[in-house]
């Protein structure tokens, strides 16, 4: 060894460069060693994520835009079914009139016709331009199944039923409606 080395080689020069070297040593660790989760989309260089460094089966349909995936193969065409029932194409009220007396109440109902299917209904006190009336103190108002009875949870409605009792002062006609619709 040079004598000029010698001189300068002492235990708090040797110590010290131990500590430098540990310390730098430490610190490449530490940058090779990131805190989870630390790295989001910002970091992460454009096209540096490939297929290689992505995990296998670890994607989801939901991580690719409508359209990237291809779509998966078809099986056989399956048989063609029943032709179902015709659907409604039109919609028609079903009517039922009942004159009723002022403070009187009046209960009246009415029924689609065979085929034809309840979507609705209604009742009301209507003048002689068949314009509604008010006030009237409506009882009820529902859509009725067999023998002219409230549908049952689950039962095919086939008419409407409707209860009030006429407040506008004079006699109207008291309206009960069913739309049924007919295919």
């Amino acid at each position: 060894m040079p004598e000029g080395i010698r001189k300068r080689l002492t235990f708090a020069n040797v110590v010290a460069c131990i500590a430098l070297f540990v310390a730098l040593g430490s610190g490449a660790y530490a940058a090779t060693q990131l805190p989870k989760n630390s790295v989001g989309s910002k970091q992460i260089k454009k096209n540096a994520v490939n297929s290689a460094k992505v995990k296998d089966r670890s994607l989801k349909v939901i991580d690719f835009k409508e359209g990237q995936l291809p779509a998966g193969p078809q099986g056989p065409k399956g048989e063609k079914g029943a032709t179902g029932a015709a659907g409604a194409t039109n919609v028609v009220a079903r009517r039922v009139v009942e004159s009723t007396g002022n403070n009187t109440t009046a209960t009246a109902s009415v029924d689609c016709e065979a085929g034809e299917h309840l979507v609705g209904g209604g009742a009301a006190f209507v003048n002689g331009s068949n314009q509604y009336e008010f006030p009237a103190i409506m009882h009820g108002s529902v859509p009725t199944g067999a023998e002219g009875k409230p549908v049952l949870d689950g039962a095919e409605a086939t008419g409407w039923r409707a209860s009030a009792e006429n407040k506008t002062g004079v006699t109207r006609d008291f309206v009960v409606i069913a739309l049924c619709a007919k295919p």
